[in-house]
């Protein structure tokens, strides 16, 4: 069963349970650029991970072509004492790519 449609974008409820899903399944993947901003930001992975887990959708999602398509979100939530935001696009191929972090 696909979890990603391609043909229906998702309610901003339905993106937050697909997303909880895949970090549940470890089906993640770091952009270049994630990366770059983890260690210029000095946000660590537990933090995103916390994020992807409990944040509340603050834009999107919306259908995005980058990397293959899927569908663009971006998650926000306090932790570790700071204000974090996630970007993420949800891939059609049941990954969660991590674009960026702030």
């Amino acid at each position: 069963m696909e979890i990603v449609s391609p043909h229906k974008t998702p309610t901003r409820s339905e993106i937050t349970l697909i997303i909880k899903e895949l970090v549940s399944k470890g089906a993640l993947a770091w952009s270049k650029h994630s990366k770059e901003r983890m260690i210029e930001r000095g946000i660590t992975i537990p933090q995103i991970l916390n994020c992807l887990a409990k944040g509340t959708v603050a834009e999107g999602p919306f259908l995005s072509h980058r990397s293959g398509g899927g569908y663009e979100v971006a998650l926000e939530k306090g932790t570790a004492g700071e204000w974090l935001r996630v970007v993420v696009c949800v891939k059609f191929n049941e990954k969660l790519l991590i674009v960026t972090v702030y």
